[in-house]
């Protein structure tokens, strides 16, 4: 039964996941990161912070339960669990996810610029964690209680619930966006301790409330992550205003020798630069649409390298990532690409 549980999880919780994690990374307008990252992160939710937060679970409960002298299924040991023990080993290693990730951007991969790239890095980290946890309890629930059991739990969890994680670790991701951008080491010391402290002050909130409080507290638990859930996108709107702003900014002093000023309106839209791509693609076929969007992106890349040194950043990888993508840039302009609506 457990088997059949798990098949039909995967094939039920699936499509929402990823639908999550779909609207996650759109709502990333300017700079939308590598889908290659995206996955990588999103795996690393789904298999090495699923195993690493499980089984960090499970000893600590075993040491738990050899201390007071009480089984590990005792609701006492249980309650330990879900509050303190998956809040610290469950976060703690998503964020180690996205920690690597600003390690190798660090390093010279460039990649996470601020705190929007770590909210949707910290973000799809929890939905990868969440297609594991939510396929494997809805596989249990179906194996106990029939399709009754199943249907109910995959909407509580994956439904009401389902950007829970997701939302949980965006604060950790946010603590190191925050971190990349500042100057101050002390900054760069706390603000990822600050988010994972808030992730995990979240998740214990989160498994706390149903754990004591029955049935009241699951209300109130699911009010307080849909309120949570809203506040995520207002954040990331918020986010992705301050981005326009770093585009125009920086892009403002290569109008009339890296691009048209009708190319920085249009790069600097919200929307009208992704629909008349696709409108390209659909009249003009997948090479103009390509041709039209590697531009763009290049040259939103220059503006946030252009950013980066602004805060002060310097070295060679920085100067060969700016090199290449102006010559990628004046490459299209020489080719006729136009990007400008």
């Amino acid at each position: 039964m457990f088997l059949v549980g798990l098949l039909l999880g995967i094939a039920c919780v699936t499509p929402f996941v990823v639908t999550y994690a779909l609207v996650v990374r759109w709502a990333d307008r300017f700079e939308p990161e590598p889908w290659w990252l995206l996955i990588l992160a999103f795996i690393w939710g789904a298999l090495f912070a699923t195993f690493g937060g499980g089984t960090g679970s499970a000893i600590g409960e075993g040491i738990a339960s050899g201390v007071t002298g009480l089984p590990t299924d005792d609701p006492n040991i249980q309650a330990f669990g879900a509050t303190v023990l998956a809040p610290i080993f469950e976060e703690g290693f998503k964020g180690l996810g996205v920690a690597i990730i600003a390690f190798a951007s660090a390093l010279g991969l460039k990649e996470l610029d601020g705190p929007l790239d770590g909210a949707i890095y910290g973000g799809i980290v929890g939905l990868g964690f969440t297609l594991t946890e939510d396929t494997l309890y809805v596989a249990g629930a179906f194996a106990e209680g029939g399709a009754a059991g199943f249907v109910g739990l995959l909407f509580v969890r994956t439904v009401l619930l389902g950007l829970s994680h997701c939302t949980f670790t965006a604060c950790t991701g946010l603590g190191f966006g925050i971190a990349v951008e500042s100057r101050s080491w002390a900054v760069k010391v706390l603000a990822p301790m600050g988010g994972i402290f808030v992730a995990m002050s979240m998740h214990a909130m989160h498994n706390a409330l149903p754990t004591f409080f029955g049935g009241e507290g699951t209300v109130v638990m699911v009010l307080i992550s849909w309120a949570v859930d809203m506040l995520y996108f207002l954040l990331l709107a918020a986010l992705v205003v301050r981005d326009r702003a770093i585009v125009v900014r920086e892009l403002l002093p290569e109008v009339g020798s890296l691009l048209h000023p009708l190319e920085l309106q249009s790069i600097s839209t919200y929307f009208a630069i992704g629909m008349a791509n696709w409108g390209v693609m659909f009249s003009r076929g997948w090479k103009q649409f390509r041709a039209r969007r590697n531009k763009q992106l290049a040259l939103v890349e220059i503006a946030f390298i252009k950013n980066r040194r602004r805060r002060g950043e310097r070295g060679r990888d920085l100067d060969v990532k700016e090199s290449k993508l102006r010559y990628e840039v004046g490459l299209a302009n020489r080719t006729g690409v136009w990007i400008g609506r």
